[in-house]
């Protein structure tokens, strides 16, 4: 498979949902509607494609497209409409500045991960590295800035973009079984929870430590009167 062909397969065409979720919340400002007309959207293309392929009759065909692609891609856009919110609600509550650089570096964690896992062909070692420095950002970046919510939300981000590049290097090095690669997607939640659970560690012990050097203000000005 050409290179650019399989970069749209495994790149292009898991985001326009997600993008298309995001932008149209931003423009309707519902996750409904934005749902709505992307599965709506990505279903009709889904029916047009299958159509052409099915062996028992075009409308048989376009009735599993619009099904499929249409509930898939719908999901997949009201979660790109519920990081947007995210985003929005973290900004207005812990500033814009520590709200960007969270999910800033979660974006470019995420888009190096798959550049590394793509160009080793999955290598088992730098998945594990990744993961370790997923966990470490996860301690790290709460406790610093305390966005639990979009750590968590950029770490998912992070291990769906490290199976996209396990799957495109399957595909790359010809690998028949190519798509058993794909199952790993559904290691995604699990993978999730010791993440979860040292976010909210982090969260702890930044509050903590919050809390702390605000007690020891106040006691350090009075001696120095």
């Amino acid at each position: 498979m050409p290179l650019l062909d399989l970069l749209y397969l495994v790149v292009v065409v898991p985001l326009l949902p997600l993008l298309a979720g995001a932008g149209l919340f931003m423009l309707t400002r519902s996750h409904l509607i934005a749902a709505g007309l992307s599965a709506l959207g990505f279903g009709a293309w889904g029916g047009l494609y299958f159509s052409r392929l099915s062996l028992n009759g075009p409308l048989s065909g376009a009735l599993y497209g619009l099904g499929v692609d249409g509930v898939t891609n719908g999901l997949v856009a009201l979660a790109g409409s519920g990081y947007v919110h995210l985003i929005g609600a973290e900004a207005r509550r812990l500033g814009t500045e520590r709200t960007a650089i969270v999910h800033a570096v979660g974006i470019a964690f995420a888009a190096t991960a798959f550049v590394l896992l793509f160009v080793t062909h999955g290598s088992d070692k730098v998945g594990i590295g990744l993961y370790l420095l997923m966990l470490a950002w996860s301690l790290g970046a709460v406790a610093a800035t305390g966005s639990f919510g979009g750590v968590v939300a950029t770490m998912a981000l992070v291990m769906v973009a490290m199976v996209h590049g396990i799957w495109g290097a399957a595909i790359a090095s010809g690998v028949r079984d190519a798509g058993q690669a794909y199952i790993a997607i559904f290691t995604v939640p699990l993978l999730l929870v010791p993440v979860l659970a040292i976010a909210a560690f982090g969260r702890w012990l930044g509050g903590a430590l919050r809390v702390r050097g605000s007690h020891r203000r106040p006691g350090q000005v009075g001696r120095a009167d």
